[in-house]
């Protein structure tokens, strides 16, 4: 759906939305709206957040590798306590052939302070990678999300600019139609103009009025669709500055030779082709074996009673320290074929990719190829209607000259009028369509739209 639709669609809501009071309005040319955007957009703040969300899962990553150090700790206490039924060596008369025997201790505790250290992992390196390839893939895509919202600002601000510039023609027109109406009233009462010509144009001026007051709501429709794309609350007064001449100038033509790689799409899908790779690889060395060093050192104690806080105890209340350091190897030798599936799975959607790779890339060079023959077709378009308002103003004048002197009529005052209208109406919409023109191609260069 178009701005335009937009702009009408919503003016319901808008008209009904309260207004508040005592606000400064804030004067703002189109570098100002693209600078507050730039800081208060969600979508930008969000990508942002996305970067910083990128640069937690590399740690994550690279905390695998650090070393890990844990520390366990236990207690318990037998109810019941276990034993073994062992046969009895020193048989006597009477004495059972076998004895129940009970080596355990009734409490015991035990602490444990250990730490891993991972040596090497394929896997574990090529995750790493990976994850800064995510970090990369999250920055090209806030940069591609502050271009997006500069081009939605870049358009909501020409479509208001655009309509404040039709109310000002349309506020001239009126003045100049209520002139000529009261120049043919007087005529009309002394007899120089018929009733006819007076009803013209007071039937011109009233749609010139109505048409006014939707071009009024429709001002402060696209106003508030500009502040939501700023991240502007909405009840905040603004006043456009620039105007659509200074715009034009301002923005540059974009005609430097068109380079895909310039597009934040194609370097998006070759960042994803990238990360496909390496998902190749991981699964590869998965098969490669991993080697963790372990440091362990346990302190352990077995005893009759729970006298952890009483002193002077015997030596078998002792706790007993013991230290172990080591390597543990370990290696998949047969996954039951899942790592050649992943295999294949990553190999076909990077075929998917590279294909949207080279459609994109033919897309865009569509793009700069219908973008630059619009603009200078618009080029083109507007210097014709530029000369064309010239010409309704000098025609303009001359019938108004005639009128006054009585060899002209009402019916051609008013289509002079018209068409002057029409002309100004005209050479404003191709100076709209120009500066879109270049905005378009700015972008389909995968440019800024304003270089700083």
């Amino acid at each position: 759906m178009n701005l335009v639709k937009i702009i009408f669609l919503s003016a319901a809501f808008i008209a009904s939305a309260p207004a508040l009071t005592g606000q400064d309005t804030l004067k703002i040319t189109l570098n100002d709206a693209l600078n507050y955007a730039e800081k208060n957009s969600t979508a930008l703040q969000n990508a942002n957040t996305d970067i910083e969300i990128s640069k937690q899962l590399v740690n994550q990553v690279t905390a695998a590798g650090l070393p890990q150090v844990g520390v366990n700790a236990g207690f318990l206490q037998y109810t019941q306590i276990p034993g073994n039924w062992v046969k009895n060596f020193f048989p006597s008369p009477g004495a059972p052939d076998y004895v129940f025997l009970q080596f355990q201790q009734p409490i015991g505790s035990n602490a444990t302070l250990s730490m891993n250290q991972l040596i090497y992992s394929g896997t574990f390196l090529l995750g790493l990678k990976a994850a800064r390839e995510v970090m990369n893939v999250s920055r090209t895509m806030a940069a591609k999300t502050k271009q997006d919202v500069a081009l939605n600002v870049s358009k909501a601000y020409l479509m208001s600019l655009t309509l404040q510039k039709n109310m000002a023609l349309l506020n001239g027109n009126i003045a100049l139609l209520e002139k000529s109406l009261n120049d043919v009233k007087a005529l009309n009462k002394e007899g120089f103009a018929e009733n006819l010509d007076v009803q013209r144009l007071e039937f011109s001026l009233t749609n010139l009025k109505v048409q006014k007051e939707k071009l009024l709501l429709g001002m402060s429709a696209s106003l508030n669709i500009l502040k939501i794309q700023m991240g502007m609350p909405v009840q905040n007064p603004i006043a456009l500055t620039d105007d659509l001449e200074t715009l034009d100038k301002t923005i540059p033509a974009g005609n430097e030779t068109f380079d895909v790689k310039n597009r934040m799409e194609y370097q998006l899908l070759n960042q994803t082709l990238s990360i496909s790779f390496l998902e190749e690889k991981r699964y590869k060395v998965g098969k490669f074996p991993t080697l963790v060093g372990f440091l362990q050192h346990q302190q352990t104690t077995q005893r009759p009673a729970f006298n952890f806080f009483e002193s002077n105890l015997t030596p078998n209340n002792n706790w007993v320290p013991s230290t172990a350091f080591g390597l543990n190897l370990s290696m998949t030798l047969f996954d039951g074929l899942k790592s050649k599936a992943a295999i294949a799975e990553v190999k076909l959607r990077r075929n998917k990719t590279m294909n949207d790779l080279k459609t994109f890339q033919n897309a865009a060079n569509m793009e700069y190829e219908n973008a630059l023959k619009t603009y200078q077709t618009q080029l083109e378009m507007v210097a014709v209607q530029k000369q064309n308002v010239q010409l309704a103003s000098n025609i303009y004048a001359s019938t108004v000259f005639k009128y006054k002197e009585g060899v002209g009529s009402a019916l051609e005052l008013l289509q002079a009028e018209t068409d002057l209208k029409t002309g100004q109406t005209n050479y404003l919409n191709a100076l709209y369509d120009l500066v879109m023109a270049k905005i378009d191609l700015k972008k389909a260069l995968g440019q800024e739209i304003l270089k700083p």
